[in-house]
This record gives C-alpha cells, sequence and structure tokens, in this order.
C-alpha cells in the first residue's frame, strides 16, 4: 500500500490468519483482444489463426474451432461469440483438428500440432466434460499431428485420424490406435456422403480410397504427377463426384491442376490441368505459400459449384474447368486460408478459417460479402510487445498475419497489415510515441506513420531501447556499444557512442536511482557499469562477469531502495548483486531450470520486490523477506509461450499491473503482489501472502468465532474501530486509514483479551 490500501486477505481459520508464507494468488485475466480488433490499418485485419471449425452434430448454434497455437474454442451462438475450453491447462501445443461425439457432445477429440507448419505435439487428445478437462488419447498413435478426425456414422467409439504420418484407426473412443496405412504425409480425408465405409483420402501427391471404414486403403492413379499439399472436395449433391486438386510449382508453371472422378474415386479426369493459372496465388498470376494454406470444397446442393481458396477465393460453376478470382486478399477477406465450408444446416451460410479467425457469407459464397464473427477467439499470436510506462491502458505489438495491435482506453485497434515482428516500446514523452528498436523506426500515434530513428548501425532483433523517467528525453541504444540521446523528441533524434567495450549487448539496465548509473551485460558474460552515463566523456568499466551461462538470455534490474542492489538472470538462474555488480549470490531456490526472458523491479517498494517471467508461461516473484521464488502465475494459460514481459507501475497497486504477451494467446495482465504483515505483541514477524483485489480494495476477514468483541486501535492508542460479531467471520474495512500499525484485541466469550499487531505497509 502506498496512500491507502488496495488488499484482500484470505478467510482464515485461526484467531486472525492462517496462510502459508511460500503461497502466493495473483489474479491473471485475458486483456485481449477479445473482441475482434478496429482495423485502422487500410487492409483486412484479424485476431488470430484458426485451423478448422467444426459444426456441432445436430445443434445448429454450436460451433468449433481449433486456433492454431490457443487452443479450442466454442461457439452457442453461431460464430457470433467464442469461448476458450480448459485447453489453457494443455502443455505446450499447437491444435489442428477437432472432432465431437455425436451421441454425446461432452466427449470431444482434439488433434494437437499446428496443421499450418505440419508439426507433431502431443498425438490426440480426449474430453469428456466438454472441454473442461482433458487427458491424452494417444496410445498407439503418439505425438503425430492427425490433421484430420473422423467419427463412424455407425459407432462412436470407432475414430479414423489422417496424419503427418499415415492414417490410423481407433475402435475404443481413442483409448488406443492402430496404423492403418504407412507412411504417407496425408494432407486431408472425407467420407462418402451418405456412406459409413467408403472414404477419401489425399497426401502431397497421391489419392487413395477405403471402402471398409478405413481398414484397408488403395491408391489411384491420378491423370498426371503431383506436388505440394493436396485437398479433396465431395458433395450430397452427387455422392459420386469426388475433386482432388494439389498445389503444385510455381516456378514451373504448374500449378493447382484439378481432377474429377464420378466414380467415387476409382478413375479421375483432369478438368483443370497444372498450368500458371495459380488458384494458391495472391492472385491468378502470382505464387502463394504453398500448403500452408489451400482448401477444396463443394456446394452441397450444387455439384458443378467448386470452390479453392489459398490467398483469395476461387469459384467454379461448371465443375472445375474455368475459374474465377471472388476476393482479393488484402481487403475482402483474410488472406492464409485454411477451411472453406458449408453449414450442414443453412447452405447459405459459408464460413472460412483463416489466420484471421472465422469469417462468414450469407450468400452462399456469391460476391465478396465475407464478414469476421470472431469475438472471443483470444488467440493472436504475439512477437512482440510493450506497456506505456505513463498510460495503464496503452499496450502495442506485433503479431503474426494480423499486423500490429493496440490496446488504448479498453479497446484494441490494428494499424496494419501482415506479419510485423518488430520489437516494440514507449517512452515516457506520451503514450502515443511507439518505438521498433529492431526496425529503427518511430510512429506517433495508433495510424501515424513510420519514421527513422537514425540509428548509427543497422538494426537487428537484439537492438536495445531504454528510457527512464529520471530524464524523460533522454534514451540509451545498445547493440555492440552503447549510444545515448538527450533529444529524444526530435524526429530523428541525435545519437552519442558513449562506450567502447565492442561487444554485443545481450541486457542493459538503467538505475532507477541515479541516470548516471547503466548495467550492461555483454555476450561474453562481461558485466560493464557506467557512473557517468550523462557525462560529454561518459564511459562503461568492466566490473564483474556473469556467474553462470548467458548463452540464451540475460536481463538485469535495479532496486530503487537500494541504489548497491542489482538483480541479474543469466538463462535459469538469478543472481543478487549488493556491490553494484561486482559480485553475485545465486538466488534461484524456488526457481523452475528454465530461461527467463525478463525481470521487473517495483521500484517503489521497500524490500526488493522482483518480478521474473520464464518462456513457459510462468512468472515469479521474490521480496528481501523471502529466502525463496514463489509462482504467481495462477490463472496463466500454459498451452503456448509468453514473449514478452511487461509492467505498469504508477506506485498506486490499485492501479498497477503485470502484463505478459503470448504467443498464441494475447495479452494477460494481473495486479502487483502486495503484504501485510502481522507482527505479534512478542514482535515475532509472520509474513501472509496477499494479492490486490480492485473490486474490494482495503478489506480484509478475520476470524471471530468464540470472540464477543474486536478493537483496532492505531499506534496512538486511539481506538478505530469496535467490532462486535455477529458471524463467524467479520470483514475488516481499513481503506479509509493510511499505512502503518495498527493494534488488533479480541475479547474472548471467557473475557481473555488476545492482542496482536499489524503492519499496512
Amino acid at each position: 500500500m502506498k496512500n491507502s490500501i488496495y488488499i484482500l486477505l484470505f478467510i482464515v481459520t485461526s484467531f486472525f490468519f492462517q496462510a502459508s508464507a511460500q503461497t502466493i494468488s495473483a489474479n491473471w485475466k485475458l486483456t485481449g483482444p477479445v473482441k475482434f480488433p478496429t482495423n485502422k490499418s487500410g487492409q483486412i485485419n484479424g485476431i488470430g489463426r484458426v485451423s478448422q471449425i467444426v459444426f456441432h452434430p445436430s445443434n445448429p448454434s454450436k460451433m468449433y474451432a481449433a486456433s492454431a497455437s490457443g487452443g479450442l474454442y466454442i461457439s452457442t451462438d453461431g460464430a457470433q461469440n467464442w469461448t476458450v475450453t480448459g485447453t489453457d491447462r494443455l502443455p505446450d501445443m499447437g491444435c489442428a483438428s477437432v472432432c465431437v461425439d455425436y451421441k454425446n457432445d461432452q466427449i470431444i477429440y482434439l488433434g494437437s500440432g499446428d496443421a499450418n507448419y505440419y508439426s507433431n505435439s502431443y498425438g490426440i487428445w480426449k474430453t469428456v466434460d466438454g472441454g473442461k478437462t482433458w487427458k491424452q488419447s494417444n496410445s498407439g498413435i503418439g505425438n503425430r499431428m492427425a490433421l484430420r478426425i473422423l467419427m463412424s456414422a455407425n459407432n462412436s467409439k470407432i475414430l479414423i485420424a489422417a496424419t503427418n504420418d499415415g492414417i490410423w484407426k481407433s475402435i475404443d473412443a481413442g483409448v488406443t490406435w492402430v496404423l492403418k496405412k504407412p507412411g504417407g504425409d496425408f494432407k486431408d480425408m472425407e467420407f462418402k456422403p451418405g456412406s459409413s465405409q467408403m472414404m477419401y483420402a489425399v497426401t502431397s501427391s497421391e489419392f487413395f480410397y477405403s471402402t471398409d471404414l478405413g481398414e484397408t486403403w488403395t491408391k489411384t492413379t491420378l491423370p498426371a504427377t503431383n506436388t505440394n499439399g493436396g485437398r479433396v472436395g465431395i458433395s450430397k449433391a452427387d455422392t459420386n463426384v469426388v475433386y482432388v486438386t494439389f498445389v503444385g510449382d510455381f516456378a514451373s508453371g504448374k500449378t493447382t491442376p484439378v481432377y474429377k472422378s464420378v466414380n467415387s474415386g476409382i478413375s479421375f479426369t483432369t478438368v483443370k490441368p497444372a498450368n500458371k493459372f495459380n488458384l494458391n496465388g495472391y492472385t491468378e498470376t502470382e505464387n502463394g505459400q504453398g500448403n500452408y494454406n489451400y482448401t477444396l470444397t463443394v456446394d452441397p446442393l450444387d455439384i458443378n459449384n467448386v470452390w479453392v481458396a489459398g490467398h483469395c477465393v476461387f469459384n467454379s460453376r461448371d465443375g472445375g474447368v474455368t475459374w474465377k478470382r471472388i476476393t482479393t486478399w488484402a481487403y475482402d477477406l483474410h488472406t492464409d486460408i485454411h477451411q472453406l465450408i458449408y453449414s450442414p444446416f443453412d447452405s447459405k451460410n459459408f464460413f472460412c478459417s483463416n489466420d484471421g479467425g472465422v469469417w462468414k457469407n450469407t450468400d452462399a459464397g456469391v460476391g465478396a460479402k465475407w464478414a469476421p464473427i470472431s469475438d472471443g477467439l483470444g488467440c493472436t499470436e504475439y512477437y512482440h510487445a510493450g506497456q506505456s510506462p505513463i498510460m495503464k491502458e496503452r499496450v502495442g505489438g506485433g503479431t503474426q498475419d494480423n499486423g500490429e495491435t493496440y490496446y488504448d482506453l479498453g479497446n484494441w485497434y490494428t494499424n496494419r497489415g501482415g506479419d510485423y515482428d518488430a520489437t516494440t516500446t514507449f517512452d515516457y514523452l506520451s503514450a502515443d510515441n511507439v518505438y521498433y528498436p529492431s526496425a529503427g523506426k518511430k510512429r506517433i500515434g495508433i495510424t501515424g506513420n513510420d519514421k527513422s530513428l537514425a540509428f548509427p548501425f543497422t538494426p537487428s532483433k537484439t537492438t536495445l531501447l531504454k528510457f527512464t523517467s529520471l530524464k524523460k528525453n533522454t534514451a540509451f541504444l545498445a547493440s555492440s556499444d552503447v549510444w545515448r540521446t538527450d533529444n529524444l523528441a526530435t524526429v530523428p533524434p541525435t545519437w552519442t557512442q558513449i562506450s567502447t567495450f565492442n561487444e554485443q549487448v545481450k541486457a542493459m539496465c538503467i538505475s532507477p536511482n541515479n541516470i548516471n548509473i547503466i548495467y550492461v551485460v555483454a555476450s561474453s558474460g562481461n558485466i560493464y557499469r557506467s557512473d557517468d552515463a550523462l557525462s560529454t566523456s561518459a564511459s562503461f568499466t568492466k566490473v564483474g562477469t556473469c556467474p553462470s551461462s548467458i548463452s540464451s538470455k540475460a536481463a538485469i534490474t535495479g532496486v530503487k531502495s537500494s541504489p548497491e542492489i542489482v538483480y541479474l538472470s543469466c538463462n535459469s538462474k538469478v543472481y543478487r548483486s549488493t556491490d553494484k555488480g561486482v559480485s553475485w549470490i545465486n538466488i534461484s531456490t524456488g526457481l523452475p531450470a528454465t530461461n527467463f526472458i525478463e525481470i521487473h523491479s517495483d521500484i517503489y517498494s521497500n524490500d526488493e520486490s522482483v518480478y521474473i517471467a520464464n518462456g513457459a508461461s510462468a512468472i515469479y516473484y521474490k521480496n528481501s523477506k523471502l529466502n525463496a521464488w514463489v509462482n504467481y502465475s495462477q490463472g496463466l494459460p500454459t498451452i503456448c509461450n509468453i514473449n514478452d514481459f511487461m509492467i505498469f507501475n504508477d506506485g498506486d497497486y490499485k492501479n498497477s499491473v503485470l502484463r505478459v504477451a503470448y504467443y498464441g494467446r494475447g495479452v494477460w495482465q494481473t495486479p502487483l503482489y502486495n503484504i501485510i504483515t502481522v507482527v505479534d505483541e512478542h514482535n515475532s514477524l509472520i509474513t501472509f501472502e496477499i494479492y490486490p483485489n480492485p473490486t474490494s480494495t482495503g478489506v480484509f476477514t478475520i476470524s471471530t468465532k468464540g470472540y464477543q468483541q474486536i478493537k483496532i486501535y492505531n499506534i496512538t492508542g486511539e481506538m478505530i474501530m469496535n467490532i462486535v460479531p455477529t458471524t463467524i467471520n467479520s470483514q475488516i474495512d481499513m481503506k479509509q486509514y493510511s499505512k502503518g500499525m495498527y493494534i488488533i484485541k479480541g475479547i474472548s466469550d471467557k473475557g481473555t483479551v488476545t492482542s496482536k499487531k499489524i503492519m499496512i505497509q
């Protein structure tokens, strides 16, 4: 607490408190994007990659979306809104496919792995409670990525999975899997409409059919040799017709052939030869991204109405002979299309899963009238993100496939398209000033234009740019040396080199006590410090070396309450120095053996409060009163990795937050950790861990069982509160009182007085 109390103390079972000093609770929640971002980019925007959408077997309003790296989502209102399932608790993995039991929709199968990049994860998972909890269901099939999981129409325990290594079958509801078609990088699989036995499957070059529910597979000779990803299209309008297409090779001018069978896949004829008209390109005459994005579907009511999409949507009304491009990739429908699918309940509703989310066309695909229906898909993949140090509700970051996004006063915006992987940071001058150190650029405002920062070297992903509240117009830049500018507001600023060590900088921090003091960790392991960073003749001195390897990651931070104290992370270890970086003590107790990406100190604390994050979805906290680090990750997803760790801290615990940016689950936040220290009348310290709760600020609960009266006094002996308990637990509201020492006295049924002291800090 700084000016008032912003805390919630846990309910207890002894006189006042029972809690573990090593157990703390965070309150992590999704910041977003949750609602589909407002588009200010000039081209189509999105929220996150969706690999596959599946309809409920009987409920037209219920749909499922497997996001590429953010888990499984369910919609109960026809895809207008989405809610994540319990996949947040799964290990780091992609999601490729989903299959719902038509007899019991609480049973769902999830194929793990990234279907877009064709990579493995943990095989197949299963839930029996509608997605709340999941268990691996991959005995036999192992970690293979199943891009399609189909269920027998006659026996829901029979499943067939097309994987990146063969076709597998289960007859016991996924308990065990048996290989039925060895080898083959399968790209698609379908049942023949109306048949419970006949199936079609395609690899990057070959087509197979099965007449016995996937037990055996027969190869069909296609009219020509094929390369790259294949897809299958079928329709109940004519169940004997099968379409097959392949991406082909743009360089040779042999792209996207389309073949047609009228005898259930036994033989095929060519309806569109492999030529320069590319159904997988950014236009029909341009290249695309190959198997990463490609799909084929057929109108369920018209066998000659065929659709193919990769970057754009192409349509044929004559059974695949002639084709017309329907959309442009940058403006009508988000590019990188993975699936086009008609609603089985209403063929006018045409859906698309792509790298922007889920989209819908309500006129059976005619025209370019596609609209996003992706609210709730919190699966944005952040490469990097940054937090304004002066405005809590301002976060920005670059994403895969969905450009740069901004969080501004509760709303999310997109201000540029495509992939954007530049590092992002903000200064202390204005929350509108956004910097991209790895690109050497600056932007002012959500829709401003990039301007050069005129770095004295070519920027890269390792370029660091640091700001300080101690002198807002000054910034420090690091690559293989350190540069300073004192005219940050000027575009471009001028830079002065202030070091000569000529070593790649892995980490840098400005002391929160003194702007002249800067610490640098070099790739060699050397630690340099400047004590005159603002001087016209500034210099750095080697003061020590990292106590362990920094081959992967390093981070360093100062502590404002103790100018001599510095914290350093080296890969998976954390160290503390009490002599400004000269010597180090290992303080890694309580931490896992994982690399840490960033470390932050609470500059308003008096107890060296420090937070550290690893990429594996875990945040840890320590202060000078704790002997070991404690986990501060309660509520955070584990299904994907954290790429950036940020802090906003204005000294008000009600307002301050930690934030993380995920590659696959957007941006999350929690209040900072705070403590109440309880001191008994013998002055033995007992520290109780608590967490801020903005909805119950200044309120804690005590057990009053056996007590007739509770009295609270301030340190001068003035009684400020008198409580006559009416329940076993009483809530104490002290938010109107300032920090300091208070004495709590409990008068028991027998007249005994028990006294304790409580320190609010």
